[in-house]
């Protein structure tokens, strides 16, 4: 609570009557938040709502008088939208607890000279943090006035301010009127030259915990040696376990404490959030800071590449739990260096940025999109609806209208791949060819095109797609190629390791098999879509680990499996049923598995339904799974259907037809 200095001409007694009458009043304001308003008793003006605060911290508020001047909240200057100008925040040298900064203005394409050094442009630095919350618990003074913050960011200024300079920063929460719906649209246009342009950006992962120091120096061991140590483990990926191994290497006895200390740096809630991808991706100099301690970006980078492409993250997994994810990094660096190897070029495209980044989070659902934008390429300069960021449309309007454009830009099917199934949609008002981005879609998604993969359904057809602006209906060319038949009760969790649900669907297929219309290789290459790490098809020897997968338990199984035909195949490697379970447990979880009325076998969404129509798209890379309606079709998903995946089933004499996919 803050009183004016004196109390000109009136009796004290009468004086603290009325403002006892206005504490009174305020205290007793509505329950939930409300923006900035207050209570004038003549000569007394009190502070009733502060923006996003709750009761509580309302009431610590006036529980808390102060002398002086009541301190007038800061207001932005409006920034012009036709050119490059930004604002940074000059965070003043200090040690209390209370921040004070001074924002400037400055041409992005232009910077003013160093105060510092006349003879050189001014720096900056860029903050790349996460808000984890909405609610604005702190307040800095901005030239002399009062802007309220994050609980993360008062952390991070005070960590970073100095005892004896200034330092000069970007960061978005200061330097963007979050209430400006046009500047949030022109500014978030440009933080990609603004994160680009940066002296450094400083990734701020949160105060420091007693984990912080012993997972930074196994982080340094990791990335130092990461060639020699990903030789060793690809080699042998049991060696985890072995502790002299490890000592061989340099590295603790896995599991102790330092592995434990590593899981609890790779749950983090930074590693998750959307932002950091564009601003990692465009920065040349990134410092991690984490409370006082600090270590290169690039050392995390290596670090969670090594875990993933040695197999050792899973280790941590299962022993440390599901929350540690490396493979967010991994992420983040594969984007790097697609950006980094395309620099002279256009960028990357949106539509595998979207479909690679859908585990990520944003408080904002309509950041899933925006935050990517400054990444994408676009392939036709000349296309007349450019991507922009646009806050003031709702969510599913956006989804429907991105999906649309890049659909169209970019003549290919991935995001309609990318599609989760519709019982995990949130926004149900989507049309079903429009991913919910706002979902974290975990099921690995089979028509992206990706290197690795040689899935071509529609053989060498082109896309033919047509979509208005605005429109929910999208026109595809393509044809019915076949029906869904029988389909599986259940799915795979995550881990797949229930063998029992895999020979259900093998009693699916048995018929076809005794048939002599499959043969039981078809089975467990479907389980695994024919794609082993960067090998299309799978190897042969793949057999051998399927049958020790499903038989190595059970006698009955191994007779069963050898009367439909599996046989061992001749390999120098012995059978591993781990790994046919590791490449199982990327295509086939949370997917059903089903028949079709022409004999073939396939994985699917779980909302799949006998009678639905299997469906081959112009520019398809995999068959695609529709549902007839009263105007049209509406999309069930991708699928996996083997016999169909290189274009067997597109000939000279196919007919096109136009689907109307709502």
């Amino acid at each position: 609570m803050l009183l004016p200095c004196c109390v000109s001409k009136r009796p004290l007694l009468a004086f603290w009557k009325e403002y006892s009458v206005a504490t009174r009043s305020a205290r007793s304001w509505i329950n939930e938040p409300k923006p900035v308003a207050s209570i004038r008793c003549n000569h007394v003006q009190v502070l009733t709502k502060h923006s996003y605060e709750t009761n509580t911290q309302w009431h610590a508020r006036l529980d808390r008088p102060r002398q002086g001047v009541l301190w007038e909240r800061y207001q932005y200057d409006p920034l012009p939208k036709e050119i490059s100008v930004i604002r940074l925040v000059e965070l003043l040298p200090g040690k209390d607890d209370e921040l004070q900064c001074k924002i400037h203005h400055a041409d992005l394409d232009n910077l003013p000279r160093s105060s510092i050094d006349p003879g050189q442009r001014l720096t900056y630095e860029a903050l790349s943090y996460t808000w984890n919350s909405a609610v604005f618990r702190k307040s800095i003074r901005c030239d002399g006035k009062i802007l309220s913050i994050t609980q993360n960011l008062y952390d991070a200024l005070r960590r970073l301010r100095q005892l004896d300079a200034s330092r000069v920063f970007w960061i978005d929460a200061i330097c963007i009127n979050q209430s400006d719906v046009g500047e949030r649209n022109h500014q978030v246009g440009l933080i990609r030259s603004i994160y680009m342009r940066a002296s450094q950006v400083v990734p701020w992962l949160g105060e420091e915990d007693e984990h912080t120091g012993t997972a930074f120096d196994l982080v340094r061991k990791l990335s130092t040696n990461d060639e020699y140590l990903e030789v060793t483990l690809k080699a042998d990926p049991s060696a985890i376990w072995d502790n002299h191994v490890m000592e061989d290497m340099g590295l603790p006895h896995f599991p102790s404490y330092e592995w434990l200390a590593l899981a609890k740096l790779f749950e983090r809630a930074y590693f998750q959030r959307i932002w950091i991808i564009q601003e990692l991706v465009v920065s040349a100099n990134a410092v991690v800071r984490c409370g006082s301690l600090t270590i290169r970006w690039e050392n995390i980078e290596s670090a969670a590449r090594l875990l993933i492409s040695t197999g050792l993250f899973r280790a941590l997994v299962k022993t440390y739990g599901h929350s540690v994810r490396p493979s967010f990094v991994k992420t983040i660096s594969n984007c790097r260096l697609s950006f980094h190897e395309l620099q002279g070029g256009p960028g990357m495209t949106f539509s595998l940025l979207l479909c690679s980044t859908r585990r990520f989070q944003a408080t904002d659902p309509r950041d899933k999109v925006i935050a990517l934008m400054g990444l994408a390429r676009n392939p036709n300069p000349t296309f007349p609806n450019s991507i922009e960021p646009d806050y003031s449309k709702k969510t599913a309007e956006l989804y429907r209208d991105v999906t649309g454009r890049v659909i169209t830009e970019e003549q290919n099917l991935s995001l309609i791949s990318s599609v989760e199934d519709q019982s995990d949609r949130q926004k149900h008002e989507l049309p079903s060819w429009v991913p919910d981005y706002g979902y974290c879609q975990r099921v690995s998604i089979l028509g992206l095109s990706l290197r690795s993969v040689k899935f071509r359904a529609a053989g060498e057809t082109k896309v033919s797609v047509k979509w208005t602006e605005g429109s929910s209906v999208i026109m595809i060319n393509g044809f019915r190629q076949d029906k869904v038949d029988k389909v599986s009760d259940g799915s795979l969790d995550y881990i797949p390791n229930d063998r029992g649900l895999v020979l259900d669907w093998l009693d699916m297929t048995e018929p076809l098999i005794l048939n002599k219309s499959l043969k039981i290789d078809a089975f467990w290459r479907t389980l695994i879509a024919n794609n082993i790490a960067h090998a299309y098809p799978a190897p042969v020897e793949y057999q051998n680990h399927f049958e020790s997968f499903l038989g190595f338990t059970d006698k009955r199984n191994q007779r069963y499996l050898k009367s439909l035909g599996l046989e061992k195949v001749a390999s120098p490697n012995p059978a591993n049923p781990s790994l046919f379970q590791a490449y199982m447990g990327y295509v086939a979880p949370r997917r059903k598995f089903f028949t079709t009325q022409n004999g073939l076998i396939g994985l699917g969404p779980r909302s799949i339904q006998s009678g639905d129509s299997v469906c081959i798209l112009s520019g398809g890379l995999v068959p695609f799974i529709l549902r007839k309606g009263n105007a049209g079709y509406r999309l069930v998903g991708e699928s996996y259907i083997h016999g169909l995946m290189e274009g067997q089933a597109v000939q000279e004499s196919t007919q096109f037809e136009e689907f109307l996919v709502h």
